[in-house]
């Protein structure tokens, strides 16, 4: 069975470095290292709470920018954390 990388979910794994602590929301290095058919990395600079926050957050902008699209009306599930 041929997999085309557009019709399934991409899996990945997120690891998260601090990079600031100076203020709030602190600042983190996001690497999300994708599994076949998505075997990219990507590093995301992200302004989050936590390190969950930012790994959640380093994970939707992979799924975003190798996955499907989202529905319409479908919101972040981390509000809080933003692309730095």
């Amino acid at each position: 069975m041929l997999v085309d990388p557009h019709n399934v979910t991409p899996r990945a794994t997120a690891t998260v470095d601090l990079i600031s602590k100076v203020m709030r929301p602190w600042l983190f290095r996001v690497t999300v290292t994708g599994e076949p058919p998505h075997a990219w990395i990507r590093v995301y600079p992200i302004a989050a709470p936590d390190d969950d926050a930012a790994a959640m957050k380093g994970l939707e902008l992979f799924v975003a920018e190798c996955g499907r699209p989202m529905p319409a009306g479908v919101v972040s599930a981390v509000p809080k954390a933003k692309l730095a």
